[in-house]
């Protein structure tokens, strides 16, 4: 398995997913400084809100079309090079697609992991006054990670199947429009049945807008265990069905 896991590193060495990544990180960087630049004194008292609030909202619009390039660059190997029947043959066909997913996640990981460290350093800089809670940044890396785990699983299936990977990429920015739109909805089961749109259903910052003073406040709201453990259902199921198809494939 380890050795596997190693050569798929190797193969992804070139493809360019580093710089995918970094491109789309720093268009949140360029987003943040600009963003908190704008603001006064006293809306910077409630920075971190405002970060954990606004950066799944950028997260909505960039992450699906970054996951979808994403799993395109992991299967171009054996989807363009044609090389899904040799290396099947030398390990096993669904050993490949946990891989696959493996390395995946390991770069949304990463790419979450960079965001964290963003808004501590946006934190230090801006002075933020109110403190940050340990636990939201839990909750943080819980709605992102897992949202885009799971996004990526239907990816990766798709980047499989379509040796055009214009069909998959048009997938992933539908998903960033449908889940941008997903924020606007009221809470209830057809937001959840959008998988995009659980980037919004797990947030845990509230915003209210008064319209006489022109001003937001935000405030904390419970982390929705009950839809993060519908969006980890949702997960196994589709990990599940998607290798099954994979296996399936004819190769």
């Amino acid at each position: 398995m380890w050795k596997e896991w190693k050569t798929e590193w190797i193969k992804v060495r070139y493809r360019g997913i580093g710089l995918i990544l970094l491109a789309f990180a720093g268009l949140l960087i360029l987003w943040s400084i600009w963003a908190l630049d704008k603001l006064s004194q006293k809306q910077l008292d409630d920075g971190y809100r405002i970060l954990f609030l606004q950066i799944p909202l950028l997260d909505t619009v960039l992450l699906p079309t970054m996951t979808a390039m994403l799993a395109s660059r992991l299967c171009d190997a054996e989807v363009k090079g044609g090389t899904l029947k040799l290396l099947c043959t030398l390990e096993k066909k669904g050993r490949l697609f946990d891989l696959k997913i493996l390395t995946g996640a390991c770069y949304l990981m990463v790419f979450t992991a960079v965001q964290v460290v963003l808004i501590l350093v946006q934190g230090a800089v801006h002075g933020f006054t109110r403190p940050i809670d340990p636990g939201q940044i839990l909750f943080f890396i819980l709605q992102i990670w897992g949202v885009s785990l799971a996004i990526l699983v239907l990816q990766v299936v798709l980047s499989f199947f379509f040796e055009n990977q214009i069909l998959p990429l048009a997938v992933g920015i539908m998903g960033s429009f449908v889940g941008l739109f997903s924020w606007f909805f009221p809470n209830g089961i057809a937001k959840k049945c959008i998988l995009w749109g659980y980037y919004s259903q797990l947030c845990f910052i509230i915003n209210d807008w008064d319209q006489e003073t022109q001003t937001a406040t935000y405030r904390d709201a419970p982390f929705d265990v009950r839809s993060f453990c519908m969006l980890m259902g949702i997960l196994g199921i589709g990990y599940l069905a998607g290798k099954r198809f994979f296996l399936r494939k004819e190769i």
